[in-house]
């Protein structure tokens, strides 16, 4: 090949850039594999691994998104429990207040000796409500949302079965090949 003769490309002569851009790309024609130059083979090579990478990172994407979702879905669940929960913790707090003071009216009214009444019944239901609206708190809203929290771990599924799938694939193809 002379040196003074201009560079082709696929049988065309390349006289500046705009000719090489109007050009084809080898790695990027669809033509058949049999015709292809080992330079084309590596192009098409690295653009299809390219490519799977691109669908790779947007699943990983998608999947990362809908997991965000999940997640706040989960944190509101457990703060309305939190809720509940600090709300009867407050009614406790009230309550005790409230049955120290009355404990010692009581106290300074009725000190009689005698028989046992059933005076106490009210302090068992001041205890045993805010302590049972605290624990169905805890089940319905802090427990439910824990466990929405847990289903979204191992986080990206989706993308590491497809990522799995391409791995046995390319396994494949290498022993296919006898490599």
């Amino acid at each position: 090949m002379d040196a003074s003769a201009p560079p082709q490309r696929n049988g065309q002569t390349i006289q500046d850039g705009r000719a090489a851009a109007a050009l084809p790309d080898p790695a990027h024609d669809g033509g058949p594999l049999p015709d292809a130059t080992f330079p084309q083979l590596i192009g098409r090579m690295i653009n299809d691994v390219s490519d799977l990478a691109d669908r790779q990172i947007e699943l990983a994407k998608q999947e990362v998104s809908e997991a965000k979702d999940e997640a706040i879905g989960s944190i509101v669940t457990i703060a309305i429990g939190a809720g509940i929960a600090i709300l009867c913790v407050l009614f406790l707090l009230i309550w005790l207040w409230t049955a120290v003071i009355w404990f010692f009216n009581w106290l300074g009214a009725f000190i009689t000796v005698g028989p046992v009444t059933l005076a106490w019944i009210g302090w068992v239901f001041g205890v045993v409500a805010p302590v049972v609206a605290a624990y169905l708190g805890y089940l319905w809203f802090i427990k439910r949302g824990l466990a929405r929290a847990q289903r979204i771990w191992p986080p990206l599924p989706r993308t590491q079965e497809t990522l799995r799938e391409d791995l046995a694939w390319v396994q494949r193809l290498r022993t296919r090949n006898g490599r």
